[in-house]
């Protein structure tokens, strides 16, 4: 595997995965969403799952300023953030997994993980929002296709490839001293060369005291392509500077929300990012792809000690796909290798390093059964191995997941789907090193999915509708009580999502979404309980209204439902109340220019962005934002 990873970035200029995807439409505009369901620019109306579109035009409606705010009016997503500035320290929940989402929903940028190895979840603000062309999310477990930490979901990033020349700038600013300045550009010459360069630099008060933010993000990519092959080289640099701000006793959060008892806490994270790859093709049916990934963290900060971390992560993916033709149609093979190797080091209180390596072998098939009926089958091998360079000891294992699934097409304009899938996670770089003492090497998570769904279009009204049972085994979780990291008992998740968008006129469309989920202990002491801070019932609903070519007015309902705090596996005590917040954003648009307001929590509304339960059986809160504002100006050219 070392020689693997040596010859890895000269190997990844003849192959790779930045295929730009497409939306493509039939004749009654049945979207047909392309790459998450087979990682490769294939119709994922073949793949029995449920693939949600977020398109840059929503975003722009909607007026957020950061990933969060838009994942957070999706269905099944429920967003968690123990900070307070809905970057870093914000978690994707999908499926259930309340406060322990962020190593359970795989998020991904052109194909590319955005997931660490380790405790620490995906960095959401690493992605400027002008940059994104779409988002896919991919709801359920994808462990067959996507391997380690896709348990919950999929939520694939896809930034928008280079044409002719544009670019672009924009400032922001808003409560909170929050300011931003943003710029970009990008170029395909005839010659086949391409290029795309961006910046960000965003500061910020944000809502709490000691809550301070300082983030710097450089991005440069170029690339060559014609008809049978395309090459590109991309890196980037991120100088994340973050103060934290604590928790607080529900008696300090009467007496000043806003306030800390940890004025010396910060943590500070300078990251690097090398990626190299291609694609070849072989002829009309045939393609292979690769890509190499280097990434390099480096954190120190003050948390009741001093401390400092450094993660580097290497990551080579070559895969092959190709359209075969048999009796009963194109049959579509996606089979690949994921190679990841990484090291964890940190000093905090007392050292541990860790190094980690998984070797994955997949392959999915999507088979024609009949004309309107395809089969998805698929298998994936899983090997990893941990070596605790501390103590001297070492850990190896593997696994096996599949998949089987069916999706049927009824007409031109609706669908239905059934899919089992079983997902997996493989503990930690750093999860190894904080353990109790009588647990050398923690236990994989394991899962077992099952869905169903119907989808259906007519003519402007689109719906859809999808049931889940879900069941863990195993599930990894950081215990603030024990201060280690441990497996949880059984744990099953059944839910119901449901989606909807209609352009009632061309002037005024609304989208709206419900989510129901039963997220339940199944075995152990807390048999029968509810996994803590999960909420049963979330729901948005969005209106849009464009009244001519320069003025839009977007307005949204964020509901969600009451829970326990994260650790109470007991559900002693009250639960933390459900809240609903409201959103708008006003748009101006002339020639090139534009401009939007957009306030978030409009009414105030006093909620929690995360609730622990404490070691002393109370609860732990951090404080969300109340009603915050944001102006921005931009010009495109």
């Amino acid at each position: 595997m070392k020689k693997i990873f040596l010859y890895a970035v000269t190997a990844a200029i003849a192959l790779s995965p930045q295929l730009q995807a497409q939306e493509l439409s039939n004749d009654d505009g049945m979207e047909y969403v392309v790459v998450s369901g087979t990682r490769s620019d294939q119709p994922s109306v073949k793949v029995p799952a449920s693939i949600q579109i977020v398109t840059a035009e929503d975003i722009e409606e909607s007026g957020a300023i950061n990933l969060s705010q838009v994942l957070n009016a999706q269905a099944g997503i429920q967003i968690n953030d123990s900070i307070g500035n809905q970057g870093r320290g914000a978690g994707i929940s999908m499926r259930g997994f309340g406060g322990n989402s962020a190593n359970n929903v795989l998020v991904m940028v052109d194909g590319r993980k955005l997931n660490n190895p380790s405790l620490a979840g995906p960095d959401l603000s690493s992605v400027a929002l002008k940059d994104i062309e779409r988002l896919e999310i991919l709801q359920g477990s994808a462990g067959t296709l996507y391997g380690d930490q896709a348990t919950g979901g999929v939520i694939n990033v896809i930034t928008k490839s280079s044409g002719a020349l544009a670019g672009y700038i924009e400032a922001e600013a808003g409560t909170e001293s929050y300011q931003s300045y943003q710029g970009g550009i990008s170029q395909q010459l005839d010659s086949g060369f391409n290029y795309r360069l961006s910046a960000e630099k965003t500061e910020s008060d944000n809502y709490r005291d000691n809550n301070d933010s300082d983030y710097t993000n450089l991005l440069a990519n170029v690339g060559f392509e014609n008809d049978r092959f395309s090459v590109f080289f991309e890196g980037q640099k991120i100088d994340d500077k973050l103060r934290l701000p604590g928790s607080l006793t529900e008696t300090q959060i009467e007496d000043d929300r806003k306030q800390t008892f940890t004025p010396a806490d910060y943590s500070d994270r300078e990251t690097s990012i090398f990626i190299a790859g291609g694609d070849v093709k072989i002829n009309d049916d045939w393609i292979f792809l690769a890509e190499y990934t280097y990434r390099d963290e480096d954190g120190k900060g003050f948390n009741f000690s001093d401390f400092t971390n450094n993660l580097t992560v290497q990551t080579f993916e070559p895969r092959a796909s190709a359209d075969i033709e048999i009796p009963t149609g194109t049959m579509v093979l996606t089979a690949g290798v994921d190679l990841e190797r990484s090291e964890y080091k940190t000093n905090y209180g007392s050292s541990a390093k860790f190094k980690q390596e998984l070797a994955d072998v997949y392959a999915q098939l999507i088979i024609p059964l009949i004309e309107d009926l395809k089969m998805t089958i698929g298998a994936r091998n899983s090997n990893y191995e941990s070596k605790d360079e501390i103590d001297k000891e070492d850990y190896s294992s593997d696994l096996n997941v599949f998949q089987l699934g069916f999706n049927y097409q009824i007409g031109d304009s609706s669908r239905v789907f059934l899919r089992r899938d079983e997902g997996f996670r493989w503990p930690n770089a750093d999860e190894n090193g904080f353990v109790l003492e009588s647990v050398d090497f923690l236990e994989p998570q394991k899962s077992i999915s099952w869905e169903m769904g119907y989808e259906t279009r007519i003519n402007t009204l689109f719906l859809s509708a999808l049931v889940y049972e879900l069941e863990v085994e195993d599930e990894l979780l950081y215990d603030p009580i024990l201060f280690a990291n441990i497996n949880l008992d059984d744990s099953r998740r059944r839910g119901l999502v449901l989606n909807g968008a209609w352009d009632i006129t061309d002037s005024f469309a609304v989208k709206m979404n419900y989510s129901y989920v039963d997220a339940e202990i199944t075995s152990g002491t807390f048999q029968g309980n509810e996994v803590p801070f999960v909420a049963k019932n979330m729901a948005n609903f969005a209106l849009t209204y464009t009244l001519n070519d320069n003025w839009l007015f977007f307005a949204d309902a964020e509901y969600t439902g009451d829970m326990y705090s994260i650790g109470n596996d007991a559900n002693s005590g009250d639960k933390i109340d459900d809240y609903t917040i409201f959103n708008a954003n006003v748009r101006f648009d002339y020639n090139d220019f534009y401009a939007h307001l957009r306030a978030s929590n409009l009414t105030g509304e006093e909620y929690n962005g995360a609730v622990f339960l404490s070691f002393d059986g109370s609860n732990a809160y951090y404080p969300a934002p109340e009603d915050t504002y944001q102006l921005t100006v931009g010009y495109n050219f």
